[in-house]
């Protein structure tokens, strides 16, 4: 005998014996044991929400910052738990109103099966959903190419996750279609500047006090620059000499700089009178720039 039919024999017993009808003795236990049940799921979904609130406010005052993703999870956890929980109160109650419900749920087993298998990709989907989260796969805000689509992760959700190109357009990706993701915006980036100076140029210009204020000047006024190169490489000396310039940058942050770069040093180039001849872009999806 359970913990409940044990309860329910009590309170029978306890009726009984100052109440001479038994029917009416049994149906008040009936009524107590359906308030009862009520009672103890208010009471654990009471707890289970003030544990959840409790967890997000120790980590306000740690400083953690509560996230979109960690929104969601905390959401999923509360849901499930009542969901289920919720489930089998109900189940007891209508026990107790004398419905046994484990014949009908046996009977509507094939229809389960029927209908989880038809909900095969959406379950799919959630779950690789609950990884992507619970991993921290990305954040909102990264960069990211997925399939061959790339683009910021505007939205995480538990189905379906959306990127945000840098035309404006929205791209939505099932979770469950995500094999391999090529995160951008875990580490910093590189931006990479080549121009051509003509023979008579002088090396010793790229190495003089001038030039390397002219460096420090630009990574001052940038604040996404993290290190300036502390020489200029010379790549090649065909039809001219080939110089590169290498930037460390902030996650995502070389396009713009390498735009900026070649805007600054063709204004020195043209103060300096350097011989430059054509500068040379690298393309990375976007258009080049000439100054």
């Amino acid at each position: 005998m359970n913990l409940a039919a044990q309860l329910r024999e009590i309170l029978n017993k306890w009726f009984a014996s100052f109440i001479p009808n038994d029917a009416f003795a049994q149906v008040l236990a009936t009524a107590v044991m359906v308030v009862f049940w009520v009672v103890l799921a208010y009471l654990v979904t009471l707890v289970i929400k003030l544990v959840i609130f409790r967890t997000r406010k120790t980590e306000r005052k740690l400083g953690v910052k509560d996230t979109k993703e960690k929104k969601t999870v905390r959401r999923l956890i509360n849901s499930l738990i009542r969901f289920f929980f919720l489930f089998w109160i109900a189940i007891m109650i209508l026990n107790e109103l004398g419905l046994d419900l484990v014949p009908l749920l046996a009977g509507a087993g094939v229809v389960a099966f029927a209908v989880g298998f038809g909900a095969q990709e959406l379950i799919k989907d959630i779950i690789a959903g609950m990884f992507l989260i619970l991993e921290h796969t990305f954040k909102i805000g990264d960069y990211v190419e997925i399939g061959g689509q790339a683009g910021t992760v505007i939205d995480v959700g538990l189905r379906r996750l959306k990127l945000q190109t840098w035309k404006g357009e929205v791209i939505t990706i099932n979770n469950g279609d995500i094999k391999v993701v090529l995160n951008g915006s875990l580490n910093p980036s590189v931006a990479i500047i080549e121009f051509k100076m003509d023979y008579p140029f002088n090396l010793k210009e790229l190495e003089s006090a001038d030039f390397k204020a002219f460096l420090k000047k630009f990574k001052d006024k940038n604040s996404v620059v993290l290190e300036m190169p502390e020489k200029i490489v010379l790549m090649d000396v065909n039809d001219g000499l080939l110089f590169r310039v290498t930037i460390k940058t902030e996650a995502r942050q070389h396009i713009g700089i390498e735009r900026e770069f070649r805007r600054e040093l063709y204004k020195y180039v043209q103060t300096k009178n350097w011989p430059i001849i054509v500068p040379v872009v690298i393309e990375e999806n976007e258009s080049s720039y000439q100054p």
